[in-house]
């Protein structure tokens, strides 16, 4: 059973449950903390690679760093974002401030794209300066500083991934998914590096750091395109049929008018209108929305929900108004048989 606070914001009241609160402020301090580890992986990370690819003339190792930079600005966005919607609500926001997740999501997002553009546009200056003979040859020392990196991502990943869906922490899951395709980008630039060296084609590492722009900019645009649908009210409508059916599970439920669903950060809003027996009481309805909270709150990280009951017809009415309309069907039946 889950506590419910009625906290008074001026003239507004709204109740939202206590300990789905207390979890999701202490499931934004664990992720902090991992947070900031990731940061400074990736700062460490992003300056070896720059400076390594320049000194080694690799583009694509260039290009991973900048890539890689994206993580530190990624994760300074989640950190701040997580910071402020741990905050307590306020007159403005009374059910707390936990878009601010989904915003730092959807900005970190935005970055990966950005620079995801940088890379294509400095890979497309090199390849022309290659074009027209200027250039230098890359050395294979890229190649093992590129392995290095992407060992690394590979291995944050997989901590990321794991904790964050042990979590339901959509931040974390972000910083995943962005720990994946570093990892991917860093195996890729390391084999475009090989090539470059081995079989001395010069083109085919500038290449490469244009192929890892779009990757990056795909990538990014994954991540935009979840946040967004988040900060927009959109809504899983698989989700939304598996809270219907956790409400119809309720025999005293005849029937779910409608379900209105929406995210605050990782958390659920739900407003619903049900259709329960006429004879039913106040008190008793009062207390079936009551049960139908837990319920939901038992499966669902349902931070508010709204139920409305409006009265289903008796089954003396429905038997009344069943007969009725068969004497319709008649009398229209009657009319279009044509008269002999």
């Amino acid at each position: 059973m889950h506590p419910i606070n009625k906290q008074v914001v001026g003239q507004d009241r709204i109740e939202t449950s206590v300990s789905l609160e207390k979890r999701s402020v202490q499931k934004i301090q664990r992720a902090r903390k991992l947070l900031y580890l990731n940061l400074v992986i990736y700062t460490i990370i992003s300056i070896m690679e720059i400076k390594v690819g320049q000194q080694t003339h690799s583009v694509a190792l260039l290009s991973d760093g900048e890539n890689n930079f994206t993580g530190i600005i990624s994760a300074l966005l989640l950190i701040v974002g997580l910071g402020f919607s741990k905050m307590p609500r306020d007159k403005f926001h009374l059910e707390g401030h936990w878009q601010y997740e989904s915003l730092a999501v959807f900005l970190a997002g935005l970055m990966m794209v950005l620079v995801g553009v940088d890379c294509i546009w400095n890979g497309w200056l090199h390849l022309i300066m290659i074009i027209h003979g200027h250039g230098q040859p890359v050395s294979r020392n890229a190649v093992y500083f590129a392995l290095l990196s992407g060992l690394t991502m590979l291995g944050e990943y997989i901590v990321n991934k794991v904790i964050g869906k042990k979590m339901m922490s959509s931040s974390l899951l972000a910083a995943a998914k962005d720990y994946l395709s570093d990892s991917a980008t860093s195996f890729g630039t390391m084999f475009a590096i090989f090539v470059a060296v081995i079989f001395k084609i010069r083109w085919f590492d500038t290449v490469s750091a244009l192929l890892l722009g779009c990757f990056i900019i795909y990538n990014g645009s994954q991540i935009i395109s979840t946040s967004a649908s988040k900060l927009s009210n959109g809504f899983d409508p698989v989700i939304r049929a598996k809270i219907r059916a956790n409400m119809m599970s309720n025999e005293r439920i005849a029937k779910v008018c409608f379900i209105d669903s929406r995210y605050s950060g990782d958390n659920m809003i739900i407003d619903a209108q049900i259709e329960v027996a006429g004879e039913m009481t106040v008190t008793e309805s009062h207390q079936l929305c009551k049960d139908v909270k837990e319920h939901l709150q038992a499966e669902f990280p349902v931070l508010y929900c709204c139920l409305e009951t409006i009265p289903g017809k008796r089954p003396i009415c429905r038997l009344v108004n069943g007969l009725w309309t068969c004497f319709e069907m008649i009398g229209f039946i009657m009319m279009i048989i044509p008269k002999t």
